[in-house]
């Protein structure tokens, strides 16, 4: 069930950056002990995550953090 560990992942992605004002300060760049505290999975496990929600232009992801994409 490897596809269902991602989706939860998503979720919570998702989930912090709307209670964050749309900005976490983690990114595919982060320390893995830094990504596993966060959100408590292995970095490629976030990796995948953070990468279907570019994919979809959901986020955007720069040098300092993921940010949503407004929709505006």
């Amino acid at each position: 069930k490897y596809g269902d560990k991602v989706d939860a992942v998503t979720a919570k992605i998702l989930d912090k950056l709307e209670t964050q004002g749309g900005v976490i300060l983690i990114n595919d760049k982060s320390h893995p002990n830094e990504i596993y505290k966060t959100f408590g999975v292995s970095k490629k496990v976030f990796k995948q995550s953070i990468g279907g929600l570019y994919k979809k232009r959901i986020i955007s992801i720069d040098k300092t953090g993921i940010s949503l994409i407004d929709k505006k």
